[in-house]
């Protein structure tokens, strides 16, 4: 005897809760990601961005694969202490 199971209004409401059960898991596991706030240097022009002690000008470049790169202002990097390991 065949089971008729999969064929009708039964397969359609299994196919409906298993698609809506796995989208609200796949829902539970994005985290969310905050974005930072932009730099106090994005936008500014090289003589806005000389004048503040936390930026310095990027020049333009062109990439090997010859993509030009626009000037812009940018964030100096913040300076970490180094780990200084002496000889034993």
């Amino acid at each position: 005897m065949r089971c008729h199971f999969w064929r009708g209004p039964a397969a359609v409401a299994a196919v409906v809760l298993m698609l809506a059960a796995g989208s609200s898991l796949a829902e539970d596991v994005k985290p969310k990601v905050e974005k930072k706030p932009p730099s106090a240097c994005v936008g500014l022009d090289i003589n806005a961005c000389a004048a503040k002690a936390e930026c310095y000008w990027k020049q333009q470049i062109t990439t090997k694969q010859g993509k030009i790169r626009k000037a812009h202002c940018r964030k100096k990097p913040a300076h970490t202490a180094r780990k200084t390991t002496s000889p034993a």
